[in-house]
């Protein structure tokens, strides 16, 4: 349980965008928490990955540059 003081015009705000999406205050707040939490776990993973692959995911980016190779180039 989360307890929350707000403004009246922010939890009127809150309201409408709510309603306009079918979803109760408590929906669209968790839905909106869960949203903002997952991306920066997202951000943080891709830093993370960048940190350990980095030269690895720089070369497989160029490799995705380059022209796609037919069977006459592999013989």
């Amino acid at each position: 349980m989360l307890s929350v003081r707000i403004d009246s015009d922010s939890l009127e705000s809150i309201k409408e965008r709510a309603a306009a999406r079918d979803m109760t205050v408590q929906e669209y707040v968790v839905t909106t928490l869960q949203r903002d939490e997952f991306t920066e776990r997202y951000k943080e993973a891709v830093l993370e990955t960048f940190e350990l692959y980095g030269d690895v995911l720089a070369e497989a980016d160029l490799a995705d540059d380059a022209p796609p190779r037919t069977q006459a180039d592999a013989a």
